[in-house]
């Protein structure tokens, strides 16, 4: 009896603030906060927008470029303190992951409106970033900072990219996913090969075996799965371009319904359409 008291229990209390771990309760509690967050920002962008005013444009451009430029500021304060002393790791401070250059890439995109950078937003961001939030790869809890700057770059991915398409009516065409396909393609043979030079992992193209399970666990050993990697990305964006072009046939061809309206540059320029 005293021996089948002292068996330790298998399934001691994880602590949350220490530990992160998929498909728990903290688990989508977190992807909670985030969808409301995005659904209350494209909410407040298209009633803005609904107003068909001046002054709703320009709140609506005001709102957008607050977003852009919180992007841009709290981005530079991360990436500034991945490299002071006492934080660098050559293993995780440089910007060599894929969000880490997509999420500057968002904020010039709000700031812009450039259309290369809105492609990007949409394949690398919503294509490719949604998944973090299905199959995270993070171990830490909200005690640690490194939890909060992980979250919030992709909130901050993949809010503006669904902010671009709800709100703002951006539609791919068939340029931008070359576009998007070629940048992917040359983003992952330079990490490829600065991987190779420095024995690092970034963007998953290197050598070293992830942590936690993922998809990439079923693309098999290096450096072939790399190459795998960058097959399924485009397959990926592929199926958001076919999906768009699908479901904007449907409205137009069967619904007989117009396209959504696209804003394709600040309202105070003039180049709405």
């Amino acid at each position: 009896m005293n021996m089948l008291l002292q068996v330790p229990s298998t399934t001691a209390a994880h602590n949350w603030s220490q530990e992160f771990r998929s498909g728990t309760s903290q688990h989508w509690l977190v992807i909670g906060v985030c969808a409301s967050l995005m659904v209350i920002w494209c909410i407040t962008g298209k009633r803005l927008l609904a107003c068909d005013t001046e002054d709703g444009r320009s709140k609506e451009r005001r709102l957008r470029h607050w977003i852009g430029w919180f992007i841009i500021l709290s981005q530079s304060v991360i990436l500034i303190r991945r490299l002071i002393p006492g934080q660098w790791d050559v293993q995780d401070s440089l910007p060599l992951h894929m969000c880490r250059w997509t999420v500057w890439i968002v904020g010039w995109s709000m700031l812009t409106l450039n259309p290369k950078a809105r492609a990007l937003t949409l394949f690398w961001g919503l294509a490719l970033s949604t998944q973090v939030f299905f199959t995270p790869f993070i171990k830490e809890g909200h005690g640690s900072l490194g939890f909060w700057v992980y979250w919030l770059n992709h909130l901050q991915i993949v809010g503006v990219a669904l902010y671009d398409v709800v709100v703002l009516g951006y539609r791919p065409r068939f340029k931008d996913l070359r576009f998007a396909v070629l940048a992917g393609v040359a983003f992952s043979m330079l990490v490829f090969v600065i991987n190779i030079v420095l024995g690092t992992n970034y963007a998953y193209l290197g050598s070293a075996n992830h942590d936690e399970a993922s998809i990439i666990d079923v693309l098999g050993p290096y450096p072939m799965r790399a190459v795998w990697m960058v097959v399924g990305g485009a397959l990926v964006m592929a199926l958001v371009y076919l999906f768009s072009l699908g479901a904007m046939t449907l409205r137009t061809k069967v619904l007989k319904k117009p396209p959504p309206r696209f804003i394709e540059s600040d309202p105070k320029k003039g180049g709405q359409s």
